[in-house]
């Protein structure tokens, strides 16, 4: 019989390997910097709240109460979660990190024709809303990584001197797996009055994130990668709703003001439009609890099996783009005999493993590797020994 009272989370779920496991296990999966597979503990709670709030109806008067309930809550363990606890006033919830970077590069309050400055190692989510404001009148100058912190800040400082307005760039490059000097060029941004966005879609989950620690003004993130949640969740957290313009409004926008005003809610949901799925966000916090009873577990997992890695495929004909001291399940490799499309094609087709194609203008073509906690050593061995066959093949 369905209650009036919502689905609760599993404040103490199971979190052995096997349990958080979602893979069926006739193949091997090394995407995860793509899309985490969703932990079945998550699964199951999102479905639990999807099918009350379907029964009782989403918006009647006891759906509607749960429903943003559920929101609410959601935004409290995202702020715990990026290192603010009792920052829910500061997160706006999105659909993607793609979402939260559009919402807040449109509305960077800062006068027109600004110089603006990004990394290459940026996602699309961020060259592409950034490129568009270059194509509305911005100057936007994108630095180069190098796997240099010392030549990235010596530009990100220049950047500042010569006037820029603000500063976007990711923690974990999704192109290497590399973690960027962000702290130290948000204080140079901080510094000069520039507005600073960091994107930490790669690192939530496999690395620490501390907003107050990195000095950003906005900080954007998701659910579906390293923190193994549902689809389509996200949020981002602002330091000062002053320095962005909401850009679309809806419904959302204004649930905290009387009706007809023309004012924006006076906290970040001021960025949320409309009608969403309560029920991915209620998996969303579900996977959270999760990561807080593993703790340093998974760092220290992730680590483990990069070492490996590295060690498996020393003597195979790759160059290695990404760091090797990195603390990322990401590793990115480059096939000395080119066609590296063909490769992960091949990968697929004949060992049944999943790894993905970069593809990059300007740069050869490469392999992201990228695995977490739950996979077994024994998988990072059968990862590397199947490139050694699919080489030879190519190669012959």
């Amino acid at each position: 019989m369905t209650t009036d009272i919502a689905p609760l989370i599993d404040e103490r779920p199971d979190t052995s390997p096997a349990a958080l496991q979602a893979l069926r296990g006739d193949s091997l999966y090394f995407n995860v910097a793509g899309s985490g597979p969703t932990f079945p503990v998550a699964q199951r709670s999102a479905e639990r709240f999807r099918t009350w709030l379907n029964e009782v109806g989403m918006f009647g008067h006891i759906g509607y109460a749960a429903y943003n309930a559920a929101l609410d809550a959601t935004r409290a363990d995202l702020a715990a979660a990026l290192g603010d606890p009792g920052g829910a006033a500061r997160v706006a919830l999105a659909q993607s990190a793609t979402d939260g970077l559009n919402t807040l590069v449109a509305g960077l309050a800062i006068p027109p024709r600004s110089l603006i400055l990004t990394t290459l190692e940026e996602h699309g989510s961020a060259l592409y809303p950034l490129r568009r404001r270059a194509e509305l009148g911005d100057d936007l100058r994108e630095i180069g990584w190098h796997r240099d912190p010392g030549r990235l800040l010596d530009e990100v400082h220049g950047g500042v001197r010569d006037g820029a307005r603000a500063l976007v760039m990711s923690l974990v490059s999704c192109k290497t797996g590399d973690v960027l000097p962000v702290r130290e060029a948000c204080r140079l941004a901080r510094e000069a009055g520039a507005i600073s966005i960091v994107d930490v879609a790669q690192a939530l989950g496999q690395v620490r994130v501390d907003v107050e620690d990195l000095g950003a003004d906005a900080v954007v993130t998701l659910g579906h990668k390293w923190l193994h949640g549902p689809l389509a969740t996200g949020g981002f957290w602002v330091r000062d709703l002053a320095l962005f313009s909401p850009t679309r409004l809806g419904w959302r926008s204004r649930l905290d003001l009387p009706s007809g005003s023309r004012e924006y809610n006076p906290n970040a949901t001021r960025f949320e439009t409309g009608t969403v799925d309560a029920a991915a966000f209620v998996g969303l916090r579900q996977t959270l609890v999760v990561h807080r009873l593993l703790g340093s577990w998974v760092s220290d997992r992730v680590r483990a099996l990069r070492r490996r890695l590295l060690d498996r495929i020393a003597d195979l004909p790759f160059v290695v783009r990404s760091t090797p001291e990195a603390p990322t399940g990401i590793v990115v490799v480059e096939p000395r005999s080119g066609d590296a499309a063909a490769l992960v094609q091949r990968m697929w087709d004949e060992e049944r493993i999943v790894v993905k194609l970069i593809d990059e203008p300007g740069i050869p073509q490469a392999i992201r590797l990228s695995f977490w906690a739950l996979h077994k050593e024994k998988d990072i061995d059968r990862l590397a020994a199947a490139f050694a066959r699919t080489l030879t093949v190519g190669v012959s």
